[in-house]
């Protein structure tokens, strides 16, 4: 049965949800928005490595909301398939905003996913666990789940009748300042958005990122119209479980 807000529950004023996927620049975006001090507090309230109940993270999302009422969070499609099982997110955030951020540039999505899945960096502030060995076929992966998670939220979106605010990393990363007006503006802000603030995070491609791509290509076959799928499908039942842990749902 699905859990209905308790009484007296007190939604934000606006809530923001960040639709994407890992390595999308996601958590760089959460960063700046933040740093506005009027975008919300967005993070990954429902990361399942966390053993946390859906109604406590609900309970932090709102009471993350910054002094003008803007909470946030961000939902990889794992989060969203998990948390529908519990709640309706409609009733306890009524009428969010939709943010859809994206990458131009997918294979370089899919080599930092492919790096990150190995040695745990998945942010600059995260210190790597062991070192990434190159893998066609982890970046094979990483390729065929951006395609799926790219179709699961079009199809939500297109589903639900949701025309979300549409970002790119590339453009959020050069001149987030130039992205935020709209963003403000989704949020219901009636002032202008402050300029982002002083950053922790940095870009994390590397000369190995570069090698790696570099590599791919001269491997690749122009002929091969869908490896990463069929790669997909072979493997679903093998010892390799990249796509196990971030690909559920």
């Amino acid at each position: 049965m699905l859990i209905s807000p308790p009484t007296g529950w007190k939604p934000p004023g606006k809530t923001l949800i960040i639709a994407t996927l890992q390595r999308s620049g996601s958590t760089l975006l959460c960063e700046k928005m933040r740093s506005t001090g009027v975008l919300g507090d967005p993070k990954e309230y429902f990361n399942r490595e966390e053993k946390t109940p859906t109604v406590e993270r609900c309970t932090r999302i709102a009471a993350s909301a910054t002094p003008n009422g803007v909470a946030a969070t961000k939902l990889f499609p794992s989060h969203f398939y998990e948390l529908s099982r519990d709640i309706r997110h409609t009733e306890w955030f009524p009428d969010p905003g939709w943010i859809y951020l994206e990458r131009r540039d997918r294979l370089g999505q899919a080599i930092s996913w492919a790096k990150a899945s190995q040695d745990g960096a998945w942010t600059s502030k995260t210190a790597a666990v062991k070192k990434a060995e190159y893998s066609a076929y982890g970046i094979d992966f990483a390729l065929a789940q951006i395609a799926i998670g790219t179709g699961r939220w079009n199809s939500f979106f297109a589903r639900a009748g949701i025309e979300p605010l549409r970002l790119f990393y590339e453009d959020t990363l050069d001149d987030f300042d130039s992205v935020s007006p709209h963003i403000g503006l989704l949020a219901g802000l009636d002032a202008p958005v402050p300029r982002e603030g002083k950053l922790s995070l940095r870009r994390q491609r590397n000369e190995q990122s570069d090698e790696w791509r570099r590599r791919f290509l001269a491997e690749c076959d122009p002929d091969d119209f869908d490896r990463p799928i069929v790669r997909l499908r072979k493997r679903r039942r093998s010892k390799w479980i990249f796509w196990r842990k971030w690909f559920r749902g």
